[in-house]
């Protein structure tokens, strides 16, 4: 565990559901490991987890697609 450098909480470590717009499309991998902070959400990562993540995204070999309603607010 480490401290959130936002709010300074203890992170909890968990696997999340990553998401990042990439090449204009809406990506997301799951089961990627981070500490989080239960307070302000603060993500962190291993500098190895943010090169898989990279590596699989670059890949384009998606697991699954699911479709994201778009609202608009005007």
């Amino acid at each position: 565990m480490s401290k959130c450098s936002i709010c300074h909480s203890e992170t909890i470590h968990k696997n999340i559901t990553y998401i990042q717009w990439y090449k204009k499309k809406l990506i997301a991998v799951e089961n990627v490991p981070a500490d989080v902070c239960p307070n302000c959400d603060e993500e962190y990562f291993l500098p190895k987890t943010v090169d898989k993540i990279q590596k699989v995204i670059e890949l384009h070999h998606s697991s699954r697609t699911i479709s994201v309603p778009v609202f608009e607010l005007s």
